[in-house]
């Protein structure tokens, strides 16, 4: 590549020069802020052959010959007929260099045996009928026979047509043609290739809103394009015409990504994975060294700016977490794949971003459901990595114990620059498991839900954060993405404002991990006004919100809360339930009562008149009461709605009481405590009489019972056993110290 070209700076909209963009024949209209192109003249569903190519389309076959390296080895002959401006005759020994050679070897596939079974994906797909992201649609052709790659589907969501242009189903057509040997898979393939790439020529700027947005031209690169285009080769009905159409597309897609990748988010690993990918695949190109040496320089960087050093990605969210993993990933494999080394701060980073897959699942496998996530199961994946950097801990937490060795130390984990606690009693399928956010915002895809608390027990969820549902603006994106669908406190019904994006350091002083007690506090303190919907300010009421959470291991949860606020104001708590829970209230308690299944009751303790209402499924006069496991689903579940009225600020405390089947009785007692702290007596079974203390907000002792004095954050006082102390000591009338934080 040209010295400007290097010297070109990414993402400000300037032009390259690049013999891998070909002139546009066609005209440009731009209509909606989508770029969009005139049906071509000709009858596109002819351009089977390469004289047909060469006849219709001449500009993408020069473009072709232009972007390739003609001194490579193996390309003499098609020099040749370059030099003899024979295009047919270049395209045809291009087609014999990709068809009979041994250039990327691990996406080839052994011969497929002809057939004539057939497989009910790619039949779907042959008819057009695609299965997008849980909802499956139809689309229609246009009069000339194309598809509409604008669509937006039956849903009338942009992630549709993401869908529609990243052609992940390429891979369906692909392994139908494997499975069954019959060619009519092969033969749909080469139809959408033609179609696609006759219709979608490479827009002259950025696509911000159509099928070349970087991150779909990215996915189409490293998902998709390079694999069915060597796994194909052997078909003969991927046809000379739809071969070289490809062909010409590659060095477009990879210009196209070096010049408008994005940085510092999850869309340039999908972005510079999908440039890497064409370098990898097809050092053919002349611009492939510079592809490369960009894709990895850029890579490295977004390791190091995306991820924190306890390997969590800063989105803080675990399906996008795994999103960027995954690209990361699949960069190192094509490095090693063509013999090429992976720098060690870059395999690094991906066990550290592992290591976080691994210890924050829960017991079933699934990750945590924050932010913009779905449910998904990353065991598989846990321990196929696990093999790769030889961490047999992996093993035995996706095991449940069954396979591996067992983590040294205890089973809760701390991922302190991320602000995420998790808790486990143990590595058992039945294990409690429970999620603490007590970090940033995150980069993107956030939600309004610090302090949030999702609970795990008894081999099921049970308090869970509500899911993301879609990305289509109104009323359900909001109750999914703002404070409403959460398990954290509204003041006068208005959720959390935005807060602080990324963490400047980890966590310190604010958490304990020790044997029978894990410990955690953090504040919310930007106020309540959700105000990315509301940029007036008409609605901001100014407050803080402390949350601590202090797990007595194996037996319960104790949650404290502090609101403050400038004046009275009325409260709501809100404790969102799992939809497979039946949940009922018992006085202003609340329990699941299902039988032989896990359980959980939640016992307000607090001189506060709440009022507790379930709310289920409810749409008017405001969402309340739905949960998502995945993009488009959603389900009728149960919230806890509780409410009361402060007179600006409040200190209360929750007794959340896990057991199989039928969950006891608990009770729970406020005791005299200095302002900021609260002071806790509990009764539930194996914790009679259970002081607990917690130092929410300022300083200073807080006095305990039997002349004990409390010195930190947290203690835990129980009958006939020594006391418990995080984030500081417990000390005796004469000053002697009785406990200290072992983690500390």
């Amino acid at each position: 590549m040209s010295t400007a070209r290097e010297g070109y700076v990414k993402n400000q909209g300037g032009q390259r020069p690049s013999a891998g963009l070909v002139t546009m024949l066609l005209l440009v209209l731009l209509y909606g802020g989508i770029v969009m192109a005139e049906e071509p003249k000709q009858n596109w569903s002819n351009a089977t052959t390469v004289a047909a190519v060469c006849a219709a389309y001449p500009d993408k076959v020069s473009g072709l010959m232009a972007a390739l390296d003609l001194a490579r080895p193996g390309l003499e002959t098609v020099k040749a007929a370059v030099e003899d401006d024979d295009m047919p005759a270049a395209c045809d020994a291009l087609i014999a260099y990709y068809r009979d050679g041994d250039t990327c070897q691990w996406l080839r596939i052994p011969p497929v045996v002809p057939g004539e079974d057939r497989d009910s994906e790619g039949d779907a797909l042959l008819n057009d009928t695609f299965p997008f992201l849980g909802i499956t649609g139809t689309e229609i052709r246009k009069p000339n026979g194309a598809i509409n790659w604008f669509s937006y589907g039956d849903s009338n969501d942009v992630e549709w047509q993401c869908c529609l242009n990243r052609h992940s189903y390429f891979n369906t057509l692909l392994r139908a043609w494997q499975d069954t040997g019959n060619s009519i898979y092969a033969e749909g393939f080469d139809r959408f290739i033609r179609d696609w790439v006759i219709h979608m020529p490479v827009p002259p700027k950025y696509d911000h809103g159509g099928p070349w947005r970087a991150i779909d031209t990215g996915e189409r690169m490293g998902n998709s394009w390079p694999a069915v285009f060597y796994g194909f080769q052997q078909a003969e009905a991927f046809t000379p015409g739809g071969r070289i159409l490809m062909l010409s597309s590659f060095p477009e897609h990879a210009d196209y990504l070096y010049k408008y990748h994005q940085r510092h988010h999850n869309k340039a690993a999908i972005e510079l994975n999908g440039l890497a990918a064409v370098a990898l695949c097809f050092p053919e190109f002349q611009d492939s060294a510079t592809w490369l040496a960009h894709a990895q320089e850029q890579m490295q960087e977004e390791m190091s700016f995306q991820i924190y050093p306890d390997g969590v990605q800063k989105e803080l969210t675990s399906s996008y977490h795994w999103v960027v993993l995954k690209r990361f990933q699949e960069f190192a494999q094509r490095l090693q794949n063509a013999g090429q080394a992976v720098p060690p701060e870059f395999a690094q980073g991906l066990e550290r971003m592992y290591n976080y897959l691994a210890y924050a699942m829960r017991p079933n496998g699934t990750g945590p459901l924050n932010n913009d996530s779905d449910i998904a199961d990353y065991r598989t994946r846990v321990t196929d990595a696990a093999e790769t950097y030889d961490r047999p801990d992996w093993v035995y937490i996706a095991t449940n114990g069954a396979q591996g060795e067992q983590p040294e130390g205890l089973p809760s984990h701390i991922f302190p620059w991320a602000g995420q606690l998790i808790v486990r009693s143990g590595w058992g399928q039945d294990a409690h498991w429970a999620f603490f956010d007590a970090g940033p915002w995150g980069l993107s895809h956030q939600h309004s839900d610090k302090l949030h608390l999702s609970v795990h027990a008894g081999g099921r969820d049970l308090l869970v954060d509500s899911g993301r549902y879609t990305y289509k603006g109104g009323p359900w994106r909001e109750y999914f993405q703002l404070s409403a669908g959460h398990n954290v406190i509204l003041v006068d019904g208005i959720g959390q404002n935005g807060f602080d994006r990324v963490s400047s350091a980890p966590m310190q002083g604010t958490y304990s991990l020790q044997p029978g007690l894990d410990f955690a506090v953090a504040t919310y303190k930007d106020g309540f006004g959700d105000q990315r919907w509301k940029p007036d300010g008409t609605e901001y009421i100014p407050g803080t919100h402390t949350r601590a959470v202090v797990y007595l291991q194996g037996r319960c949860w104790v949650v404290f809360d502090r609101l403050e606020t400038d004046q009275p104001r009325t409260i709501s708590p809100l404790w969102h339930f799992h939809p497979d829970c039946t949940l009922s209230a018992e006085g202003r308690s609340v329990v699941t009562t299902d039988a032989e299944k896990g359980n959980l009751r939640i016992v307000p303790v607090a001189d506060l008149d709440w009022n507790v209402k379930i709310v289920t499924g409810q749409e008017k006069p405001h969402i309340q009461g739905w949960y998502s496991g995945a993009y488009n689903k959603k389900q009728a579940s149960s919230c806890a709605v509780y409410s009361a009225q402060i007179p600006g600020a409040a200190d209360f405390a929750w007794i959340i009481l896990p057991a199989p089947g039928v969950v006891p009785e608990a009770t729970g007692k406020l005791l005299p405590a200095p302002e900021g702290a609260l002071r806790v007596q509990i009764t539930a079974p194996g914790a009679d009489r259970m002081e607990i203390a917690v130092r929410l907000s300022g300083e200073g002792p807080v006095e305990l019972s039997d002349g004990l004095t409390l010195k930190g954050r947290c203690a835990v006082l129980r009958p006939g056993q020594p006391p418990l102390v995080a984030c500081g000591r417990i000390v005796d009338a004469d000053g002697q110290v009785r406990a200290e934080d072992p983690s500390q």
